[in-house]
């Protein structure tokens, strides 16, 4: 689905009316009547007798509120308007004077059932005037009063800006925000995501034929459902491909499970760990089904290991490297001459490889770092991480700066970079840009990141193209994310939780 700016919405407006005779008129018909069929769906199907007070604006937000409002009283809703600029209500026939106290207007609050916010647009970035401040104080002073009172944005929250998500003082929160056309980038980064609820995208008319470039997409399951790997009947393990694993250590032993077991729930043909004699018992204690590839100890001479890892390598699709791998001396050696040995194997014969977690702490230690990665690597960074790797240089965790640190650091180091956080971007060297949204409080916990490795990993074995690999892989655990905070909570869940909830997700996103 794809994501544009203020600026970017402007110019597919303007080209709706020069290229195809679309008026800011028509569009606005068909964009009221879109919110307000979704705000039917949303209230089960039927709004007869529902209590709508519509926020109306004195551009064209508030004309696609009028358009909302009209269609909502052709269905049966008793709704009345609230002109904010002529401060007036509009109830029927009836035009009533509201006075500086708002009396009117919050008994008209206290009686809906549904506040329409419709008061400003994208085109909005100023601080919001006192008195609609004052206005939106009253419903949420209601809201508070009274929870299921519905609170809907039409096309986006007033006092949110459309392009940064920055959030003005008097904005309140959405429990529906109806977007119009496509999202505005500012709905998805934070704080301003915090106040727009369910997202729901409506329809203003614009002819399917109309050919609009893509420069951010939003992951959700009709763009990954064409990523996704057949799964035909006469299949067998080799189909779907092999991916070793590098991953864990004395202090991090669950690191290497969580990965293997995640290359293996989302759905690859052989999942292999790389690991001492030692711990291998445990590791086949918990995970039977996966095979194991037996490393010198960790005291030996680091550059032996790396190369007992790179013989294990025949045939193997996908090698994902660094979660709970610690960062001594040895396994910066070891590190070191895997990554040299990679770089010098045939392009035909190399893996897809994967990199997290301490794999980045090792090589943010060294200079020009990426030049000892192939080409198309998949590095995986939570924020700090990313800090890490870009020299210290400070990046958040859903903000928007967050997209064009992202697009450079992919076309700068030729890596894919998926940037983890509340709304993960992945990045590829061509400039192509995806983005995970809504964020899952449940999923602040320690050994998500690992499950995330090994699901992108195991979809590299699967034949997906690094970048494609990225974002299905993403999408997927975030649903399991969600398959199991609907079910838990948003506090409790555990990083295991979600190896379960993997093949559920991907049935679930293949089946919409």
């Amino acid at each position: 689905m794809l994501v544009v700016t203020v600026e970017q919405m402007r110019a597919i407006e303007r080209r709706a009316e020069s290229e195809y005779g679309l008026t800011s008129l028509v569009l606005m018909e068909h964009a009221g009547r879109g919110v307000a069929e979704l705000l039917r769906d949303a209230l089960g199907g039927e709004v007869a007798g529902c209590r709508v007070l519509v926020l109306v604006g004195p551009g064209n937000n508030g004309g696609d509120g009028r358009v909302m409002g009209r269609s909502l009283a052709e269905w049966g809703a008793d709704v009345t308007l609230y002109a904010w600029k002529e401060r007036r209500l509009e109830a029927g026939n009836r035009l009533i004077p509201v006075g500086d106290d708002l009396a009117a207007v919050r008994d008209a609050i206290a009686r809906a059932d549904v506040v329409a916010d419709a008061l400003l647009g994208t085109g909005n970035a100023r601080p919001l005037e006192a008195s609609m401040r004052r206005l939106l104080a009253l419903v949420r002073e209601e809201k508070e009063r009274r929870p299921t009172l519905c609170v809907l944005a039409v096309d986006l929250p007033t006092g949110l800006n459309a392009d940064t998500g920055a959030v003005d003082a008097g904005a309140i929160p959405c429990d529906l925000t109806v977007t119009l056309a496509f999202p505005k980038l500012g709905l998805l980064l934070y704080p301003g995501a915090n106040d727009v609820g369910t997202l729901q995208v409506g329809a203003i008319g614009l002819p399917a034929e109309m050919p609009i470039a893509a420069e951010l997409d939003l992951l959700d399951a009709a763009s990954v459902r064409p990523l996704l790997p057949a799964r035909p009947a006469d299949s067998n393990k080799g189909t779907f491909g092999k991916v070793m694993i590098l991953a864990g250590s004395a202090h991090y032993i669950g690191a290497a499970y969580l990965v293997t077991a995640a290359a293996a729930r989302i759905g690859a043909g052989l999942v292999t760990l790389a690991t001492t004699a030692e711990r291998a018992p445990l590791y086949a204690s918990m995970l039977p089904e996966a095979t194991y590839h037996l490393l010198p100890p960790e005291s030996a001479d680091p550059a032996a290991r790396a190369r007992a890892i790179l013989d294990g390598l025949a045939g193997y699709h996908a090698l994902v490297v660094g979660p709970g791998l610690g960062q001594s001396d040895t396994t910066r050696g070891l590190l070191d001459a895997l990554f040299a040995g990679l770089k010098a194997l045939p392009d035909a014969e190399r893996p897809r490889l994967l990199v997290d977690a301490d794999g980045l702490n090792t090589l943010a230690h060294l200079e020009q770092w990426w030049e000892r990665l192939p080409a198309g690597t998949v590095i995986t960074p939570h924020p700090g991480e990313m800090a890490r790797l870009r020299g210290g240089a400070k990046v958040s965790g859903g903000g928007p700066d967050r997209l064009p640190v992202a697009r450079e650091a992919a076309r700068a180091w030729n890596l894919v970079v998926a940037l983890k956080g509340a709304n993960t971007v992945i990045a590829a060297p061509d400039g192509g840009t995806r983005m995970s949204w809504p964020g899952n409080a449940a999923l602040a916990t320690g050994g998500t990141g690992d499950v995330l490795a090994g699901a992108i990993g195991g979809l590299l074995a699967q034949g997906l193209d690094p970048y494609d690999a990225a974002g299905a892989g993403v999408y997927v655990h975030s649903q399991a994310g969600f398959l199991v905070s609907g079910r838990i909570g948003d506090a409790g869940l555990l990083a295991g939780d979600l190896l379960d909830a993997l093949p559920l997700a991907l049935k679930q996103t293949k089946a919409r």
